[in-house]
């Protein structure tokens, strides 16, 4: 799987986070179902995409957080249980990931991979998945997700 690269302006995200110590101990579909049921009360939204972003902390317990959301123009009256990510501009490593090439697991196992024998290293300690009309669900094969990392490069 090889990337493409774009460079992004600075995003305002705003959706519903869950943490855990793990990934795999979030349910990041119910986020999703919940999500769902605030996203008429968001105004100002970017049409068109959804965002899921991951960090990552490297903390002692270890932490991971997910926001599931969409990306406004504005804030303005949100509902209290939102919250707000302000995602930094950088440049990306585009990766797209087609449902029929296997799961999320074998999808981020191929960026990591490439991310590490690359000459790029990771700029911030989080990847977004980015959904547009290309994904129907994650059991669908023909879905598409786009998987962006935040990428600085080895010579600096």
């Amino acid at each position: 799987m090889q990337p493409s690269f774009v460079r992004k302006p600075e995003m305002t995200l705003v959706g519903l986070v869950g943490c855990a110590a793990d990934v795999s101990q979030l349910d990041i579909c119910g986020l999703w179902e919940r999500f769902d049921g605030h996203l008429k009360h968001i105004r100002h939204q970017v049409e068109g995409k959804s965002y899921e972003i991951h960090v990552q902390e490297e903390t002692t317990p270890p932490m991971h957080f997910c926001l599931v959301g969409v990306e406004v123009s504005r804030i303005e009256h949100l509902p209290i249980e939102l919250f707000i990510k302000v995602v930094p501009a950088c440049e990306y490593a585009v990766f797209t990931h087609q449902f029929k090439d296997g799961g999320f697991a074998d999808a981020f196992k191929a960026v990591y991979d490439w991310l590490q024998k690359s000459q790029y290293t990771s700029a911030y300690p989080f990847d977004i998945q980015c959904y547009d009309s290309r994904f129907k669900s994650p059991d669908d094969p023909d879905s598409v997700v786009e998987i962006w990392v935040p990428v600085a490069s080895r010579q600096r």
